[in-house]
């Protein structure tokens, strides 16, 4: 009785896990027209506003233009890109994990970040990946969640019971399916969060803080 109960909640949270691959589809779909849309009304929209303009274009583009002379400082550059547009490093680790590790990151998501945005959900996740493959930390996803260091779990879920009281929702199958197509760590190497209302503590004064997202604050 009980092994077909298991494999009932088994196929439920599979088809959980493809919904969400679905509508993470749509998702992504739905961004790129609304994009592309815009684009395509700002076009229109200045064309319609200066169309002496395009008669004059279409005017100049017969005649012969000199080529300029174009100095290109590359180094430079290379030094602004990098301050304009800060690279985060590509994911270097595996992510074959099977189903129950799966679930075990989408529970951690909603035990840690239930009320926050997908965006939070999917950072938690990285953080328990992050860990995952730090020498600092243990070398399975379920070690890391379960993780025990001097008589304190490093997860308050895991500790206060409420692990055990929630289930994943879409959001968090959601943001595991995220966390596996992304091919950049834009969680920036975070190793660790809290959510203290006090922000003088023991993460603040040893830790480096890197950004806070749906009030909760991550470190590494």
């Amino acid at each position: 009785m009980r092994r077909a109960q298991i494999e009932k909640q088994r196929r439920i949270r599979q088809r959980n896990l493809e919904r969400a691959t679905c509508q993470n589809l749509i998702y992504h779909v739905i961004i790129c027209l609304f994009i592309m849309i815009v684009a395509l009304c700002g076009a229109v929209g200045k064309c319609m506003e200066n169309p002496e303009d395009i008669v004059e274009s279409q005017h100049e583009t017969t005649r012969p233009q000199p080529v300029p002379t174009i100095q290109v400082d590359t180094q430079e550059d290379e030094v602004k890109a990098e301050t304009v547009i800060p690279m985060c490093p590509k994911f270097t680790y595996s992510k074959d994990w099977g189903y129950e590790d799966s679930y075990l990151l989408a529970k951690i998501a909603m035990a840690e970040a239930e009320g926050c945005n997908i965006q939070t959900k999917t950072l938690v996740i990285m953080t328990v990946l992050n860990r995952v493959w730090s020498d600092e930390f243990p070398d399975t996803i379920e070690d890391v969640i379960f993780q025990e260091y001097n008589g304190v779990y490093q997860f308050t879920p895991i500790a206060n019971g409420r692990w055990d009281r929630v289930e994943p929702n879409d959001d968090c199958w959601e943001a595991v399916q995220v966390v596996m197509e992304a091919v950049y760590d834009y969680s920036g190497g975070a190793l660790y969060f809290e959510s203290c209302a006090d922000e003088d503590n023991w993460h603040s004064r040893n830790l480096e803080f890197l950004y806070e997202s749906d009030g909760l604050r991550f470190y590494k």
